[in-house]
């Protein structure tokens, strides 16, 4: 059992650590930062997170795009925050998790010779 339970939570830790705030009320909804023709999560005000929502354009009221082929307004007031996935991020925390997950058993087992 302990040996799922390791890998399991390093997977999440890595995997939530790829994702970046781009609009939030920490930057008071500047929606500027956004650029078109790029995906991102929408999370609304009332729960939802809109996956792989594709910006078109920002207008003063509205956020347009598309999700699987679906045009998708979003009012700006419902936006509770953006996030962008940063595969940058991703490839450096897999690597390391990899080695670590891999390494430090190896380590912890490891007894000094002639005992």
């Amino acid at each position: 059992m302990k040996n799922i339970i390791k890998p399991t939570i390093l997977s999440l830790t890595i995997l939530t650590s790829c994702v970046s705030t781009k609009v939030s009320s920490e930057n008071n909804f500047d929606f500027s930062v956004l650029k078109p023709n790029s995906k991102y999560i929408i999370e609304t005000k009332d729960g939802n997170k809109i996956r792989a929502f594709q910006l078109t354009k920002i207008n003063e009221n509205e956020i347009i795009g598309s999700q699987e082929n679906k045009e998708i307004i979003i009012e700006k007031t419902n936006v509770n925050k953006v996030l962008k996935f940063s595969a940058g991020k991703t490839i450096p925390l897999v690597l390391v998790g990899i080695g670590v997950a891999i390494i430090a058993p190896a380590y912890a087992e490891n007894k000094p010779v002639g005992q």
